[in-house]
C-alpha cells in the first residue's frame, strides 16, 4: 500500500521535471490537454487493474497519474494568470486550490463504505476522477492560448486578437499588447530549467517560488488530514462518526477554500501570508500541548478539534492558494514556466519527505510530530517579512527588478 501511495508522489516528481518543456513547446492550452490526456490514460490502467489483477498496471496508473497532475498543477494557475487582467490576477489563481480542496472532500466522500469505500468497489473510486477530468478539460477545446506564451513565440495578431476577445475592448487589448511585447522585448534570456536556475537576477524569486511550496506541504496539512479521524475516535466519538467528523473539517476546508478569490483581491499578498504562517504555527503547537495533555484530560480533546479546524482556517488564508500562483506575479513570461515547475518539483518532492519523515516523528516525540511543522511556518513567515515585496496589482515587469540582487534585495 505504501509503495501505491508513493509512486504517486514519484510521479509528481518526475512529471515537474517536464513540465517546463511541455510549457514551451505546447503552450499553455496545449499542456493541459496533454495533461487531461494522461490523467485519463492513468484512470483507464487504475479501473483495469483489477480485472486484469496486476499490481503492475496500478503502479503505472500511479505513476502516470502523478506526473500528468504535476503537469496540471504547473500549467493551470500560471495559464489562468495570464489570461486575467492584472486586477483579477490573484483572485483566479487561487481556482486550482479551490480545485484541490474540492477533490479532498469528493474523494472523502467516496472512501465511505456506502460509496466506493469497499474492496469490491475501490477501483472504480480509483478511476473515477476521470469524469471530473472530462469535464473540466473538454471546454479547453474551446478556450484561448494565453497571450503571454503567443507573443513569446512572435505572433503579434493572434495575440491581439485573444486579448480583444478576452477584454472585449480593443482600446484596452492594444494597451495590454504593448505591455506584453515590451516585456516579451527584454526576455531574450534562455527559459530551459538549468538556465533560470543559473541565472543569479532569478535567484530570489526561485527562492521565494519553491519555499512557498516547502512550507505549505511542510505545515503538514496532509498529515493532518491522516490524524485528524484519530483526534477525534481519542474525544470519545466512534470511529463512523469520527469519520464524519473529518469528512466535516474536509467541507470547512473547502469553504474557507472558496473565500479565496475575495480574499486576494481584497487583501495585500504579503499581510495574508504573514497571517497565515503565524496563524498556522501557533494553532499547531497549540494543537500539540493539547494532544499530550488529552493522554491524561479527555476534556482537553475537544479543544484539539478546536485548534484543528482553526489551522485548517489559517491555511488557507494564503499558505494553500499562494504557492500556486505567486510565481506568476514574480516573474515575468519567460522563466515563468521553469520556475513554477521548479516550485511543483518542490511540492511533489516535500509532499514525499512529509510522508516517510512524519511517521518516524510521531514514532519518536508522539503528539509533538507537529513541532517542526510549526517551525516551518515560521520560515514562511521570516522569509515573507523580508523579502517578498507587494505583488498586488502590480505587473511582474515592476515586481522583477525588485529580486534581482538576491539576498540583499529590499521590499518595495
Amino acid at each position: 500500500m505504501a509503495c501505491v501511495v508513493s509512486m504517486f508522489q514519484v510521479g509528481g516528481i518526475v512529471g515537474s521535471l517536464f513540465a517546463p518543456c511541455c510549457n514551451t513547446k505546447l503552450g499553455r492550452r496545449g499542456s493541459l490537454l496533454v495533461g487531461g490526456a494522461l490523467l485519463t490514460m492513468a484512470a483507464l490502467l487504475q479501473f483495469f487493474c483489477r480485472m486484469a489483477n496486476s499490481v503492475e498496471m496500478l503502479l503505472l496508473g500511479r505513476l502516470v497519474g502523478g506526473m500528468a497532475a504535476a503537469l496540471v498543477y504547473t500549467t493551470q494557475p500560471m495559464y489562468l494568470v495570464e489570461l486575467a487582467p492584472a486586477e483579477l490576477s490573484g483572485s483566479v489563481g487561487v481556482f486550482t486550490c479551490i480545485g484541490i480542496t474540492g477533490g479532498v472532500v469528493v474523494g472523502q466522500l467516496c472512501s465511505f463504505d456506502f460509496l466506493l469505500g469497499t474492496r469490491k468497489h475501490w477501483h472504480y473510486a480509483l478511476a473515477g476522477y476521470v469524469l471530473l477530468v472530462i469535464i473540466g478539460l473538454t471546454p479547453l477545446l474551446w478556450f484561448p492560448e494565453s497571450p503571454s506564451y503567443l507573443m513569446s513565440k512572435g505572433n503579434k495578431e493572434k495575440t491581439r486578437a485573444i486579448l480583444v476577445r478576452l477584454r472585449k475592448s480593443e482600446q484596452r487589448a492594444d494597451t495590454e499588447l504593448a505591455e506584453i511585447e515590451a516585456a516579451s522585448a527584454v526576455a531574450v534570456e534562455k527559459s530551459s530549467l538549468a538556465a533560470v536556475i543559473r541565472n543569479s537576477k532569478l535567484t530570489m524569486p526561485l527562492i521565494i517560488v519553491c519555499s512557498f511550496h516547502l512550507v505549505q506541504q511542510m505545515s503538514g496539512i496532509n498529515a493532518i488530514w491522516y490524524y485528524s479521524v484519530s483526534i477525534f475516535t481519542d474525544a470519545g466519538f466512534t470511529l463512523k462518526v469520527a469519520s464524519w467528523l473529518n469528512f466535516a473539517e474536509g467541507v470547512l476546508n473547502f469553504f474557507v477554500a472558496l473565500f479565496g478569490p475575495w480574499m486576494m483581491a481584497s487583501f495585500n499578498r504579503r499581510i495574508m501570508m504573514m497571517l497565515s504562517c503565524l496563524l498556522s504555527s501557533i494553532f499547531l503547537v497549540l494543537l500539540s500541548v493539547g494532544l499530550e495533555l488529552m493522554k491524561s484530560y479527555q476534556e482537553v480533546s475537544y479543544g484539539c478539534i478546536l485548534f484543528l479546524s482553526l489551522y485548517i482556517v489559517a491555511f488557507n488564508f494564503a499558505l494553500g492558494p499562494m504557492p500556486f500562483f505567486i510565481g506568476s506575479e514574480l516573474l515575468e513570461a519567460s522563466p515563468r514556466p521553469a520556475a513554477m515547475a521548479l516550485g511543483s518539483l518542490t511540492n511533489w518532492s516535500s509532499n514525499f519527505l512529509l510522508g516517510m519523515v512524519f511517521p518516524l516523528l510521531q514514532a519518536g516525540i508522539g503528539p509533538f510530530s507537529f513541532i517542526p511543522c510549526s517551525l516551518i511556518c515560521v520560515y514562511g513567515f521570516l522569509l515573507t517579512c523580508r523579502y517578498l515585496p507587494e505583488t498586488r496589482n502590480r505587473d511582474p515587469k515592476d515586481v522583477a527588478p525588485l529580486l534581482e540582487k538576491g539576498l540583499k534585495s529590499k521590499i518595495k
